[in-house]
């Protein structure tokens, strides 16, 4: 489609600068061949959101979707990896996780927005490196961009004339591009600037040179530097140890969010190398957390920074986590913030646990493990670590109430104070914490079980714990014992016997003493309901023999006393039976 005010041919194609942006490279391309950026885009062929009056490239800066890569590579003759090299998917699976992006629809952007540690409609920027060359480094629009390492300055996020986001675009749209304009300055700020009492909305005559700059010393610029290269794909090393640049990124946000909830004031005194401009950014954004409605955006501990003082403090503070020359050094700096963040979660009497959300690799876990305070392992601030084999249970393969035998023979003596009922359906919850489910909450919901409820128990339970690394250790022990069995699929026993409401009366004779029992339905009934519970690791009051309907002129009360005596009952020969009985039906419907 032809465009009036472009080029037939395009001129001569300006060469990207070594990690250059895709944005920068366009602005000095559409200068170069003295046309609007709108109109460059256009010329490039680039995929547009259609029904704008402004020129707004799909996933502008972050990717090409591969109509955008063939025609943009076509139309300039650069190779299309120098192309992808200038897109924020550069950093996928180093500084950033960019799975869910789909280019086939550019909402996919907002989840990813929310999430990860990147600048997706703005840039921050060096003044005196804007001051030398039009040349805006991708780098800059990653959250971890702090400081520049060529002249030891804070980068600056916000114009301070327009007073928005630098690199906003120059329509009303983020990202928007012009086609009226052709002689945008790029050493202007050029944001669309908004229309005030006395002027007309226009674009922003900032100067980027004289933008206000804050020294830093140079241990600062070289831990940026250090930062940068593992997001560039070098390893890095965490707490002494090499470390993938996944895993290295993913312990960072782990020690940044326990720094955003734990550290003191006292901590940021303790980093010389932290401006105090930054460290004041950091304190501010602190308290604006921690009085924030929780659960609330301002809340979240593991969003991006919102300026680049802010991430110079947090990766000061991070630093102290990463490069600990060893693990034990690792666990003195973690566990003043453990102690604290189990401090702040006691006072708001909550079970709320802020950090469950943050991932943490297996490079941290032990570390974190060691130092954590001992009900916080527990209480959901560590993850158990697990072995590999009780990882293959799914939620079927998983007891919703720990069968008696195992509980008294494993984990009883861990739960001082607890009854025995109460321990073996909290055990069930362990088990599956051990299987994968990193919250209390989630284990209930794996066994299908009230998740609110049952996060209140544990809270209570896990006080009375003595020993949690013993603890752990037991539930370990119970985890390998499981996957031995089988694994049993009590998920499919329970579907199986849905209908088991009563048992054969011959069942309950005692050959030793055949005449002292009577079978009666109640008796048969407590006798399938023992049965299925047996068989499928499950609350014998969720029997089906015990459906209310089937006990219409008996009180509750009735019915538990009638359960306890048939428990106290039973001999082995009528539980072998019954065992046997319950065997067959489940073979019977294909099951084991």
């Amino acid at each position: 489609m032809e465009h009036r005010g472009l080029p037939r041919r395009l001129p001569a194609v300006p060469l990207p600068e070594d990690g250059e942006s895709f944005v920068s490279w366009l602005a000095r391309a559409a200068a170069d061949w003295q046309i609007a950026p709108g109109h460059a885009v256009q010329a490039l062929g680039l995929d547009c959101h259609p029904g704008y009056s402004v020129v707004r490239p799909k996933f502008f800066g972050i990717a090409l979707t591969p109509r955008s890569l063939e025609r943009a590579a076509a139309a300039t003759g650069l190779q299309p990896d120098r192309l992808r090299a200038m897109q924020l998917t550069r950093y996928d699976k180093t500084a950033l996780d960019l799975n869910g992006l789909d280019l086939a629809s550019e909402s996919s952007i907002t989840a990813l927005a929310r999430r990860e540690w990147a600048l997706f409609t703005s840039s921050r920027a060096c003044p005196q490196c804007l001051a030398l060359r039009p040349v805006w480094p991708l780098w800059w629009r990653l959250g971890i961009a702090a400081v520049c390492p060529l002249h030891y300055v804070l980068l600056v996020d916000v114009c301070r004339r327009c007073h928005d986001r630098l690199g906003r675009g120059n329509t009303g749209h983020p990202r928007g591009l012009l086609t009226r304009h052709q002689d945008a300055d790029l050493a202007r700020c050029n944001n669309r600037r908004r229309a005030g009492e006395r002027r007309k909305a226009g674009l922003c005559e900032q100067e980027l040179a004289a933008l206000p700059i804050t020294p830093v010393p140079a241990a600062l610029a070289n831990l940026q530097q250090r930062v940068l290269a593992v997001a560039n794909g070098l390893p890095g090393r965490v707490a002494g140890q090499e470390a993938t640049p996944a895993d290295f990124f993913a312990a960072l946000r782990f020690a940044v969010g326990l720094a955003r909830l734990a550290s003191t004031d006292q901590d940021l005194a303790d980093c010389p190398a932290l401006p105090r401009e930054a460290a004041e950014e950091f304190a501010a954004d602190q308290h604006d957390r921690r009085n924030a409605h929780q659960g609330g955006a301002g809340a979240v501990l593991q969003t991006n920074p919102p300026s680049a003082g802010h991430a110079a403090a947090v990766l000061v503070l991070a630093d102290r986590v990463l490069s600990a020359a060893g693990e034990q050094a690792c666990q003195e700096v973690l566990a003043p913030w453990l102690e604290r963040a189990a401090e702040l979660r006691r006072s708001s009497r909550t079970t709320h646990d802020p950090l469950r959300r943050i991932p943490r690799p297996a490079c941290l876990e032990s570390a974190v493990r060691a130092a954590a305070p001992r009900a916080f392992r527990i209480t959901g601030a560590l993850t158990a670590t697990a072995p590999a084999s009780p990882r293959r249970l799914t939620p079927d393969h998983l007891p919703r109430v720990v069968a008696a035998p195992d509980y008294a023979d494993l984990i009883a003596q861990h739960l001082p104070g607890t009854t025995v009922a109460s321990g073996r359906r909290f055990t069930a919850l362990a088990l599956a914490r051990l299987a994968g489910a990193p919250t209390w909450q989630q284990a209930a919901a794996d066994l299908a079980r009230n998740p609110h409820k049952a996060a209140h128990v544990a809270s209570v339970l896990v006080s009375r714990i003595p020993d949690p690394d013993a603890f752990w250790q037991a539930i370990e022990q119970l985890g390998a014992r499981t996957e031995q069995r089988g694994p049993i699929n009590y998920g499919a026993r329970r579907r199986m016997l849905a209908s088991l409401t009563s048992v054969p009366g011959a069942l309950l004779l005692d050959p030793r003493r055949p005449l002292k029992h009577l079978a009666t339905m109640q008796r048969r009934r407590h006798a399938a309901a023992w049965t299925w519970e047996y068989l499928t690791c499950d609350d014998i009051r969720e029997a089906p023999a015990y459906t209310p309907e089937l006990w219409p002129m008996t009180n509750a009360e009735s019915v538990r006393e009638g359960r306890r005596v048939f428990a106290l009952w039973i001999p082995a020969p009528v539980a072998e039976a019954l065992t046997a009985f319950g065997h067959t039906l489940i073979n019977a419907k294909g099951g084991t």
